[in-house]
């Protein structure tokens, strides 16, 4: 099993700390130790999104298989020049979709709310992207998947 006192990992969706953007900061699993599916993919995820004159801190919790998904999709988007990637988190935390133009400009648009159930809700945009941007995310999300892997249905 992996080492979770390590320093802790970032996903930066968005141009950098600088400009508008949604860090995901992974510090552990949540429950380490646990093998199996269920409880073994959740990880301690808090959100920070800076967006326009908005700040949002979340205590969030994602799971290792979202984040894997989102970046096969980002590879696929990427490779094509075209289509869409999203997160979707199972607890509602986040909803984030980044599509692709033909141009290969990027849309990025998305919700983050701040307890699961509750109805705050921060609706945002952030521009200004391309696909180039999307190599340095694929990155992160595959450093973040080296070190905690998806665990399997056994």
């Amino acid at each position: 099993m992996e080492d979770d006192r390590m320093e802790h990992a970032e996903i930066v969706i968005g141009r950098g700390r600088n400009f508008d953007h949604v860090l995901i900061r992974v510090l552990g699993r949540m429950h380490p130790g646990c093998t199996d599916f269920w409880d073994g993919n959740w990880l301690i995820s808090p959100i920070h999104a800076q967006v326009g004159g908005f700040t949002a801190e979340l205590d969030a919790a994602l799971r290792t298989e979202e984040l894997r998904d989102f970046r096969v999709a980002l590879e696929r988007v990427y490779t094509e020049v075209g289509g869409s990637a999203t997160i979707s988190s199972l607890e509602h935390w986040i909803e984030l979709t980044v599509e692709c133009h033909p141009t290969g400009s990027l849309s990025i648009a998305g919700t983050v709310t701040d307890h699961p159930g509750m109805r705050n809700t921060l609706h945002f945009e952030i521009e200004g992207l391309d696909q180039t941007d999307i190599p340095e995310l694929v990155s992160a999300l595959v450093a973040l998947e080296k070190r905690f892997p998806v665990l399997e249905h056994e």
